[in-house]
C-alpha cells in the first residue's frame, strides 16, 4: 500500500509505504519497524509515527472507534493516517478496496 497525504495542520505532505511496496528504497524515507511490520516514511511522517508508537499507541478505524491498538498493518495504519494525522489521502493498493481514499 501506498499512502500520499497533506497535513494542512502542520504544512507538510507525507508519503507511507507499507509490505512489497516498503521493499522499495526510496531516498529520504526512513524505516519504521514494529512488532515484525516495516513501513516506509517521509521523515516527519515517521517521527510523528514513532512517537505515537511510543507514547500514544492507539488508532480509531472510523470516526466514532473503536480505538484500537496502534500497529503497522494496512488497515490500522490507514486508520491513523485518517483518523489522527487527517488531512487529504490518496490510497493505491489499500485494504479491502479502499483505493484512493480522501478524508479531511
Amino acid at each position: 500500500m501506498v499512502v500520499t497525504g497533506y497535513d494542512d495542520r502542520h504544512g507538510c505532505g507525507y508519503v507511507l509505504s507499507t509490505g512489497d511496496d516498503a521493499a522499495t528504497d526510496v531516498p529520504e524515507a526512513r524505516i519504521v519497524s514494529h512488532r515484525g511490520l516495516t513501513v516506509r516514511a517521509t521523515p516527519e511522517l515517521a517521527a510523528l509515527l514513532l512517537d505515537a508508537l511510543t507514547h500514544r499507541p492507539t488508532a480509531m478505524l472510523g470516526w466514532s472507534g473503536p480505538e484500537v491498538p496502534l500497529t503497522l498493518d494496512d488497515t490500522t495504519v490507514l486508520g491513523w493516517l485518517t483518523h489522527t494525522v487527517g488531512g487529504v489521502l490518496t490510497v493505491t493498493g489499500g485494504p479491502d478496496g479502499h483505493s484512493p481514499v480522501a478524508s479531511s
